[in-house]
């Protein structure tokens, strides 16, 4: 309806009329600066942005989904699913955690201890579960 009032404005300038241009240029101007509009931008924006401010939650990077989601929208948010996760892996299970977490939340194993086994001790480990030795 906005569009179509702006668009309707300029069409009916008249080439030989000096007051039609600022009088189209009012219409758009009233258009443009209803408070209705920038609600509804706004709050598209917020949806937006909460949206991605979620994704990023769970991949890691509620921060950099917070704003890829407020400034690109449905975009932003695609940019967030594809972008590397900032969690860290877990040695044991390999699922994602918070990378200052102590232990690790889906098995509960010291992610210290864990690093800092060397891949020799954690091969035994497999061989030994498998029944190898």
């Amino acid at each position: 309806m906005a569009l179509d009032t702006c668009i309707s404005a300029f069409l009916a300038l008249d080439a030989n009329d000096p007051d039609s241009a600022p009088a189209a240029l009012a219409t758009c101007m009233r258009v443009l600066l209803d408070p209705v509009l920038w609600q509804w931008a706004i709050g598209i924006t917020i949806g937006c942005a909460v949206v991605g401010l979620a994704i990023g939650w769970a991949r890691g990077r509620w921060l950099a989904g917070l704003v890829w989601g407020a400034a690109l929208g449905p975009i932003g948010w695609a940019v967030i699913l594809l972008s590397k996760s900032g969690l860290g892996e877990c040695p044991e299970c390999g699922k994602g955690n918070v990378p200052r977490a102590k232990a690790c939340r889906h098995c509960g194993v010291n992610l210290a201890a864990a690093a800092a086994r060397s891949e020799r001790s954690t091969l035994k480990r497999v061989e030994r579960q498998r029944g190898s030795w």
